[in-house]
């Protein structure tokens, strides 16, 4: 795993503001510059206080290797944690958390892997806990793998959701959740059949969590499909959208205006 801190670090009670705005973005393995230009290039994210990402890769071996994460946090000021998921290239791919505010633990968790016939990955969740008005929230960073079955997707997230049932803090799951409109025969052969957004989202409410981004719209460039998300447990969403970033990737960022309902002790 890969931590970077600001140049001024913040003092570990520092948090972010009881409205902050949360954004997922799958940055499509873009280096480091990319990404800072599509943040900072879109006024619905540049004002970001926490930024949930995918596809983030690090190249591989470096004297002083930084993720894409890592770049991103040290031009913004912010925190970052990195956490592979597998070889990728020249480096590793994985997904990762950027905080203006100190993020105070973390932990990797295993997801269910799946025979897919080409491209098989290990995927992980990466969990955070930071301070939002105070008090501790818990973070999921999520990229679940292409080409699964609604029952393997299902399968795939659900311990992210078992994991987030035992916290008592309110929690924010956001990634790429890949729900594409189509089953796999033998994770191959694509059948179209509606979204499977509707079926993921149906196991997230099940599980205690809302489903505030449902009607996002397309979050990827082609053929219309809405494959990221943000779920929530203990806040109140105001605004959500999607925002271009700078076209720096075959995907939409997806932002949220989050606040939590706990009252500050």
């Amino acid at each position: 795993m890969e931590a970077a801190f600001p140049a001024t670090p913040a003092s570990p009670g520092d948090s972010l503001p009881r409205q902050l705005r949360v954004v997922t973005f799958n940055v499509h393995r873009e280096a480091g510059d990319k990404v800072i230009d599509g943040i900072r290039g879109d006024a619905a994210l540049r004002a970001a206080d926490l930024i949930v990402l995918q596809e983030v890769h690090r190249k591989e071996p470096a004297t002083e290797p930084c993720s894409a994460a890592c770049s991103l946090g040290k031009d913004l000021g912010y925190y970052s944690v990195y956490a592979p998921g597998h070889v990728q290239g020249d480096g590793t791919d994985g997904v990762a958390i950027v905080s203006r505010a100190p993020i105070l633990s973390t932990q990797v968790l295993e997801l269910p892997a799946f025979e897919i016939g080409f491209n098989n990955s290990r995927r992980v969740a990466l969990v955070a806990t930071l301070l939002v008005d105070g008090a501790p929230v818990t973070v999921y960073a999520v990229h679940l793998t292409n080409r699964l079955t609604v029952r393997e997707r299902r399968k795939q997230l659900l311990p992210v959701l078992e994991h987030a049932k035992q916290q008592t803090t309110p929690v924010i799951i956001a990634g790429d959740m890949n729900t594409v409109p189509f089953t796999f025969v033998g994770n191959v052969v694509p059948i179209p059949t509606g979204t499977q957004d509707d079926r993921l989202e149906e196991l997230v409410r099940a599980h205690g969590f809302d489903t505030p981004c449902a009607r996002s719209g397309a979050t990827f460039r082609r053929m219309g499909m809405k494959l990221d998300a943000i779920y929530t447990r203990g806040f109140v969403t105001h605004r959500f959208a999607t925002a271009q970033a700078g076209r720096v990737s075959d995907h939409l960022a997806l932002w949220a205006l989050l606040e939590p309902v706990f009252s500050k002790s």
